[in-house]
């Protein structure tokens, strides 16, 4: 199981603490719901790519006595299962569905700007695929974190939709960190998960 806790601290600044960071404290397991806390169980490592850093970071790991699950606590800047951090994957679909970037103008505009971005067109469309298929859980989960938001209707034209929905996330939140860090703790999955996952 994961966790995802909001910093303003940047990948680089945390991977430089190292274990020393001051890693959250689970008060209780959120699977169980038992108001004892998790004991801490080591470390992992993965790794995370930003537009100025490239490495590993450590995850640190607490387990739960009573239901014996392994609760991992990742950093906001990180997205499950994705080794690039959310704000440069925003970035790219921000750029594409709400500047109307083409890919390939989209791509080098990037690449000026960041030098660990190895992307060619096929991740681009991959994370504007991901992201147009989770429209739907995307607007569930604002409606829970904005409840008197005005959501768009569903659209022929799903670009349009999408359009919409990205201006509700860059105006209702201050950061997408921290959009992406309350959809996964009111939802218990990432906006950007892979469909069969929300369904297990």
């Amino acid at each position: 199981m994961q966790l995802i806790f909001y910093t303003t601290v940047s990948p680089e600044e945390y991977s430089c603490q190292g274990k020393d960071f001051p890693f959250p404290e689970p008060a209780f397991c959120p699977h169980c719901r038992i108001k004892v806390p998790p004991q801490k169980h080591g470390f992992f490592v993965r790794n995370v790519i930003t537009a100025d850093f490239s490495g590993r970071i450590f995850i640190r790991r607490y387990y739960c006595q009573y239901c014996r699950t392994t609760i991992s606590c990742l950093p906001s800047f990180c997205l499950p299962y994705f080794q690039y951090t959310v704000d440069l994957i925003f970035t790219g679909i921000r750029l594409v569905l709400g500047s109307n970037f083409s890919l390939r103008g989209c791509l080098k505009f990037l690449k000026e700007r960041c030098r660990h971005l190895y992307w060619d067109i096929s991740h681009l469309q991959f994370y504007l695929r991901r992201f147009l298929a989770r429209l739907s859980a995307i607007k569930l989960g604002l409606r829970q974190l904005l409840p008197r938001v005005q959501l768009p209707e569903e659209m022929l034209v799903k670009r349009v939709g999408a359009q919409k929905v990205l201006r509700l996330i860059t105006t209702g939140f201050a950061h997408i960190q921290s959009f992406s860090a309350r959809f996964y703790e009111a939802l218990g999955y990432a906006f950007m998960a892979p469909l069969p996952n929300i369904l297990a």
